[in-house]
């Protein structure tokens, strides 16, 4: 894993591609105001976070965790949806 000397991180924010995440309704000043973005450049799993995404055109709402991984050399991010408690 390559490791950001500055600040021991694996990912730099310009590691990954924003406009795409925009697209599907995840803003980079959103993870920043929230504190999460740090969470992500380190390679872990954000808190359960409320997402609105749109996913093929369909508006989707879900609880989630955010993590960055590595596939084939890029930065991409990964939802892991949370199963509601019932």
């Amino acid at each position: 894993m390559n490791v950001n000397n500055k600040n021991n991180t694996p990912f730099k924010a310009e590691d990954v591609n924003w406009e795409e995440l925009a697209g599907i309704g995840i803003l980079k000043d959103e993870l920043e105001m929230s504190g999460e973005l740090d969470t992500l450049l380190k390679g872990e799993k954000t808190r359960v976070m409320s997402l609105s995404l749109v996913l093929l055109g369909v508006d989707v709402v879900m609880d989630a965790t955010l993590q960055l991984v590595r596939k084939d050399g890029e930065a991409l991010i990964e939802i892991l949806g949370v199963k509601p408690v019932a």
